[in-house]
C-alpha cells in the first residue's frame, strides 16, 4: 500500500491537486492517506452511514458515528449518504437525480431484476433492456466502468460524485479520488485525478485526467477471473 500511496502522492503533486476524496467505511483508509500525504491537503471521507445498512441500502456495515467523530477531529470532512448513485442503481433505492425524470420502478435492484447476468456479454441485449426501461443510465455507466476498468475506478468516480453532490467539495478544482479493494471483489487499488461534477451533470464537466491502478497479483481482476456470477 505504501508504494501505491507514494505514487498517488506524486501524481497529486504533478497535477497540483489539494483535495483528496477517499472511500471509507471504518476510517482506516482515509487515516492512512492523511498520514502518508501529510499537510497541505484537504481530505474528504465519503461513505454510507450505519443506518443505510439497517435499511438495506448498502451491503457493508456503514460508517459509525464514532468513526465520523474521530475523522472530523482529525480535520477530515466526512460525507455520508444513504446511497451513492451506482449503489442506488444496482441495489435499489430512492431514485437518484440524473438530470431528468426516471420512472421509479426501474430503480429496483439489478440483482433482483435479472436472473441471468449473461446478458452483459451481449451488447444488443443491454441496449434492448435500456430501451425497455429495465436498466437506467447510472446502472449502465457503473457496470460499464467496472467491466472495463475494475471496481476501484467505479468507486472513485462514485465517491467523487457524492462529494460533489454534498456541496462540500469545490467544483472549480481538480481532485484525487482513492479507493481500496473491497473484500468481496478484490478490486485494484485505484486513484483517479479528475475534475468533479454533480451527478445530475455527469456528462457536463466530469473529466478523468489520470488513473493509477495497482492490483494485487492474486486478485480476480489481475487473474482475468469472471466479473459476474454467471460470467
Amino acid at each position: 500500500m505504501s508504494d501505491f500511496l507514494d505514487s498517488a502522492r506524486a501524481t497529486a503533486e504533478k497535477f497540483g491537486v489539494r483535495n483528496v476524496v477517499v472511500a471509507t467505511i471504518y476510517g482506516e483508509t482515509v487515516r492512512l492517506v492523511q498520514d502518508f500525504f501529510g499537510p497541505g491537503y484537504r481530505f474528504f471521507a465519503v461513505g454510507n452511514p450505519a443506518q443505510a445498512h439497517e435499511h438495506g441500502l448498502v451491503y457493508h456495515d456503514g460508517t459509525s458515528e464514532e468513526t465520523r467523530r474521530d475523522l472530523e477531529a482529525r480535520g477530515i470532512k466526512v460525507i455520508l449518504m444513504d446511497q451513492g448513485p451506482f449503489q442506488a442503481a444496482s441495489i435499489g433505492g430512492k431514485p437518484y437525480d440524473i438530470g431528468g425524470d426516471v420512472p421509479s420502478d426501474i430503480w429496483r435492484g439489478a440483482h433482483k431484476a435479472f436472473d441471468d447476468w449473461g446478458f452483459l456479454g451481449h451488447l444488443d441485449e443491454v441496449v434492448r433492456k435500456g430501451l425497455r426501461g429495465e436498466i437506467n443510465a447510472l446502472w449502465l455507466i457503473g457496470h460499464t466502468i467496472s467491466a472495463i476498468l475494475g471496481d476501484g475506478p467505479s468507486v472513485c468516480i462514485e465517491i467523487a460524485l457524492m462529494a460533489a453532490d454534498s456541496g462540500l467539495l469545490p467544483l472549480d478544482q481538480d481532485c484525487m479520488a482513492i479507493a481500496r479493494p473491497r473484500p468481496a471483489s478484490h478490486a485494484p487499488n485505484a486513484a483517479l485525478v479528475l475534475h468533479p461534477q454533480k451527478t445530475s451533470r455527469s456528462f457536463d464537466g466530469l473529466r478523468i485526467k489520470d488513473a493509477l491502478l495497482s492490483p494485487r497479483e492474486d486478485d480476480h481482476w489481475f487473474c482475468d477471473k469472471p466479473l459476474w456470477p454467471e460470467g
